[in-house]
């Protein structure tokens, strides 16, 4: 429990403290709690701005499984060193589900300095492909909104910001379906609720579609040596070779009852 919690614990890093934000540090504990009870929250809309100044409806996002990560720009370690975390989980992600079957978004809290060109520059340098991962932030009221339907705790300290690291999973009904924790964390912690979300632990068999969910989800595992997820297809090759041993096991037991019968005539 310790060790868990030390995951949670508050990351400070290096910002003008300008953006509006809590003044009361609460406990870890606290932070966690409110986190832990935000899953299960259904997100009410929030219009956003993008990376290119566009308008942003945070329900457009409806209709895929999507991934929030909160941070903002100015950091020097933390939120970095999160988003490159979160950048990996979701190229495993991607290659366990599919592409394209999921979303992702990173909201900049600091609403000072968080504008469309600072979150281009940020996410330039984190090597974040912008055609398929989202960034935004909005006014300060929206960004505190949205900040308590997630769950996430932040607030300025004298040397800028302390936030719960945390990443956020939302179902296709924009509802809280998982909270990961840690600027590092272990890529099943991510990976794992979205194959959840977008395969189904139990697919139907009735199409192609489910036949494939199926597979992805049987041969698509996590191999701790390499730290990545990979296709194994032993399990197949088990089925294949087990019904190969019954195959020739049954012909040699006709072979014999016909060698039998031609021995008895």
């Amino acid at each position: 429990m310790h060790r868990f919690l030390t995951a949670c614990l508050f990351v400070l890093a290096a910002a003008l403290p300008l953006a509006a934000a809590p003044v009361v540090a609460p406990t870890p504990e606290a932070a966690l709690k409110v986190s832990r009870l935000a899953e299960g929250t259904t997100l009410s809309e929030h219009r956003l701005i993008d990376q290119d100044g566009k308008p942003l409806d945070l329900s457009s996002f409806r209709g895929q499984p999507l991934v929030i990560s909160m941070i903002y720009t100015s950091c020097y370690h933390t939120c970095p060193v999160m988003s490159q975390t979160v950048a990996k989980a979701i190229a495993n992600a991607r290659r366990a589900v599919g592409e394209g079957r999921f979303r992702v978004l990173s909201i900049g809290f600091d609403t000072a300095h968080d504008g469309p060109e600072r979150l281009r520059h940020f996410a330039r340098q984190q090597g974040i492909d912008l055609d398929d991962w989202t960034f935004a932030t909005a006014g300060a009221d929206t960004v505190e909104a949205l900040s308590r339907e997630l769950g996430f705790t932040y607030y300025v300290s004298p040397r800028g910001f302390d936030h719960i690291a945390q990443t956020t999973i939302i179902d296709a009904q924009g509802k809280i379906y998982r909270q990961v924790y840690g600027e590092t964390f272990e890529l099943p912690l991510l990976v794992e609720p979205l194959k959840d979300l977008v395969l189904g632990r139990v697919s139907s068999l009735g199409s192609w579609t489910g036949i494939t969910n199926r597979i992805r989800i049987i041969c698509t595992v996590y191999d701790p040596h390499s730290d990545a997820y990979k296709y194994d297809f032993g399990f197949f090759l088990e089925i294949g070779f087990g019904a190969l041993s019954i195959a020739t096991i049954a012909y040699l037991l006709f072979k014999i009852v016909r060698e039998n019968r031609k021995a008895i005539r």
